[in-house]
């Protein structure tokens, strides 16, 4: 069964704070424990295990190569130079190709001791959560909540196609695949008027010099 992706940093929330993350990980939490609690443990296979264990210790075996801590700035300084707002169709594009070759890198990352392993697996996770996001962003092919998620390709808000959720999974052949679900309805209800209040909030034109 494919695994879904989690980025925590997105946490559903506009703005990305980390108080979003916390609380929509609890919901997360709780879902997936009311989820296991209705299914038996599935079939282990001892040969993912051994895979996925040398995987991990891969670094350990190296004593030369790329440092964890190379591969989080270069990942990092691309999300910087490529996914900061305005959204731009092609620096995206190009943004997914140099994380290829960032995948392609960590081949070579080593890890002295313990420690700098934790830092490599953190490196490995901060380059999932980078294509998550340009992924996901090519995908919602609209802008919405300002500055923070305007695609410039894209300008307008589109709630007849895009008021969801997009959910990224894990495919069977290992490729991120991105699917939409519903909104659930809100627990108190909210008029047109308050639920698009942070879009009133933009500077609606250029400002004139006084």
């Amino acid at each position: 069964m494919p695994g879904l992706y989690a980025a925590g940093d997105c946490a559903s929330v506009p703005h990305n704070y980390m108080l979003g993350a916390f609380v929509y990980g609890r919901l997360c939490g709780e879902n997936a424990a009311e989820y296991c609690a209705g299914h038996g443990l599935g079939a282990v296979d001892a040969g993912d295990v051994a895979a996925e264990e040398a995987r991990i210790l891969a670094p350990l075996g190296r004593t030369d190569g790329l440092t964890p801590f190379q591969i989080e700035y270069k990942t990092r300084r691309l999300v910087n130079d490529y996914l900061q707002p305005p959204k731009i169709t092609r620096k995206y594009e190009i943004a997914l190709r140099r994380f290829d070759e960032i995948r392609e890198d960590t081949e070579a990352m080593f890890a002295a001791n313990p420690h700098e392993l934790m830092r490599a697996m953190e490196a490995h996770s901060i380059l999932d959560c980078a294509e998550m996001a340009a992924r996901a962003s090519l995908f919602r092919t609209e802008s919405r909540w300002g500055l923070y998620h305007y695609f410039v390709d894209h300008p307008e808000r589109d709630d007849e196609n895009w008021f969801c959720h997009t959910l990224l999974s894990k495919g069977e052949d290992g490729r991120m695949q991105m699917r939409k679900k519903p909104i659930e309805p809100y627990i108190v209800p909210i008029d047109d008027e308050e639920r698009s209040a942070y879009q009133r909030l933009r500077v609606a034109r250029n400002a004139e010099a006084a």
